[in-house]
């Protein structure tokens, strides 16, 4: 679930301590063609809900590459002027995905793994490095609906389409979840 926006976030401070973004940057500086209404948009702004960017892009398992998803989320109305209200937003998450990746070079979840994830000792947190196997996922549900496991659901090679990366999907394990928890206390 949404457990996944807390390392966006984190993966876009390590971004700011290695000195290839500013929260205070404009998303034009990682993006072309971005519309005058959103082109002051901060990262700050994102990383806090208070773009204006809708709550969703489309449906979490819709089959949607990173442009495709960030052309989407750019040609959509704002929901307010950014800076002025909150709303809580995953299409914001996916797009701070998306800065992950300009800034870094590296695709989301490889910069996930190679900053957070390995330092922190989490060998089991992730989408698709940790080759997990569909017969050892618990299975989701909604009320009594079975929603299956995480890997039932349509994934590109490298995780999920862009609805969902960036904003949820991630899974973990208690014990990663504890060392996530020790690294945040330490360096």
């Amino acid at each position: 679930g949404s457990i996944t926006k807390q390392f966006t976030a984190a993966a876009i401070m390590k971004l700011e301590m290695q000195g290839k973004l500013k929260t205070d940057d404009t998303i034009d500086k990682f993006l072309d063609n971005v519309p005058a209404d959103k082109a002051k948009v901060t990262i700050h702004q994102l990383l806090t809900h208070t773009a204006g960017f809708p709550e969703y892009s489309g449906p979490d398992h819709q089959i949607s590459g990173r442009d495709e998803t960030i052309k989407r989320i750019l040609d959509t109305p704002l929901d307010f002027a950014p800076g002025t209200s909150y709303s809580y937003s995953n299409a914001g998450y996916s797009f701070l995905a998306g800065v992950v990746e300009k800034a870094s070079g590296l695709d989301y979840e490889t910069y996930l793994n190679t900053h957070l994830f390995k330092p922190a000792g989490m060998m089991r947190t992730g989408y698709v490095l940790p080759k997990y196997k569909k017969s050892t996922l618990p299975r989701g549900y909604v009320e009594n609906e079975d929603k299956a496991t995480a890997l039932d659901h349509p994934w590109s090679p490298k995780g999920p389409y862009w609805n969902l990366l960036g904003n949820g999907g991630i899974l973990s394990t208690i014990d990663d979840m504890f060392k996530w928890y020790q690294a945040l206390q330490s360096d």
